[in-house]
């Protein structure tokens, strides 16, 4: 009696190693897979085309746009919507309606006027430009217009800016 018991209390911890060292080895497999494919797509040279049932309302290129976690990623991208004729940057992140933007901005409207800036986010609902770091804004005859941050309606052609230093040319 006392040989059976020996053999079967060997087999339940046998047993009892292969069932934890199982399970280990599931739980790690499991994590490596959620941390491995962050990536959900990766795109060059790609147009985005928004529109509704009538008319086109904006396009964004980029070299390179990158989807991870729910963010758009891109790089070098142009947009063109229906008050913004050409909004560039060097990155930029695409979340919801809006664009945050980083490096080498720079708006062109269809009146002319272009700004510089280093940051900015473009609101796409309301048609908002917001320069969170200095500016050069270059207006009609010359004029321009040097401020720390800057909200520009695109819709209205409003500008409003903070620590303003400009030079305004006038005809005589």
């Amino acid at each position: 009696m006392g040989k059976y018991f020996k053999i079967e209390f060997f087999a339940i911890v046998m047993i009892s190693i292969m069932l934890g060292v199982s399970y280990l080895i599931k739980v790690k497999n499991e994590k490596m897979n959620q941390n491995a494919f962050a990536k959900e797509l990766e795109i060059y040279d790609s147009l985005t085309v928004e529109v509704n049932a009538s008319s086109v309302i904006s396009k964004l290129y980029a070299d390179r746009t990158v989807r991870e976690n729910g963010i758009m990623k891109l790089y070098n991208l142009t947009y063109q919507g229906k008050s913004a004729k050409e909004l560039k940057s060097k990155y930029g992140r695409s979340i919801k309606m809006a664009l945050f933007l980083d490096e080498n901005i720079t708006l062109l409207q269809d009146n002319g006027y272009y700004y510089e800036g280093d940051h900015a986010i473009y609101d796409k609902k309301v048609e908002t430009l917001y320069v969170t770091s200095p500016f050069v804004a270059y207006i009609q005859g010359g004029n321009i217009i040097h401020g720390v941050t800057m909200r520009y309606d695109t819709r209205k052609k409003v500008v409003a800016a903070t620590n303003v230093d400009a030079v305004f040319f006038t005809k005589e």
